[in-house]
């Protein structure tokens, strides 16, 4: 079976389906546009997360470029560490505990919601009042944080 344009649009006048086949060109033509990779180069950061001296080995790292729109996390692992990918520029950085599943109780609904842990002090937990940042250059960037009470 052949369909035209003009079937697609639900239209058989020739005024509309052209103006439907035109809009469908453009379109055509501006997502082979699209094709081409205009994100900036990923850099690898890699580093440690501690509390006093102490490796946090549970919880996850993100850094967030709120004025672009960009954050990229990385779950916390062995010794403290983790590593993730990310454009070159500032950061605000912050960590957050482990993320648990809440069972249902007759008296509320499960869902999940952060575990309580003693060694992510509260002003960490979010990019608004966490005062860690990063500045991400070259191939690979070490960045440690030790987290005080």
């Amino acid at each position: 079976m052949i369909f035209s344009l003009d079937s697609f649009a639900g239209r058989h006048d020739r005024p509309h389906g052209s103006l439907f086949g035109m809009a469908a060109v453009a379109c055509g033509l501006l997502l082979a546009g699209c094709n081409a990779d205009t994100r900036p180069p990923q850099r690898e950061v890699t580093g440690t997360v501690t509390f006093q001296g102490s490796p946090i080995e549970q919880g996850m790292v993100t850094f967030e470029d709120a004025a672009k729109g960009y954050a990229e996390s990385s779950e916390l692992g062995p010794g403290g560490s983790y590593t993730l990918k990310a454009p070159e520029g500032s950061y605000k950085v912050y960590i957050e505990p482990p993320i648990i599943v809440v069972e249902d109780t007759a008296d509320s609904p499960g869902g999940e919601e952060e575990m309580q842990v003693d060694n992510i002090p509260p002003q960490y937990r979010n990019s608004v009042d966490s005062p860690l940042t990063a500045t991400v250059a070259g191939e690979v960037t070490v960045q440690d944080f030790d987290l005080q009470p």
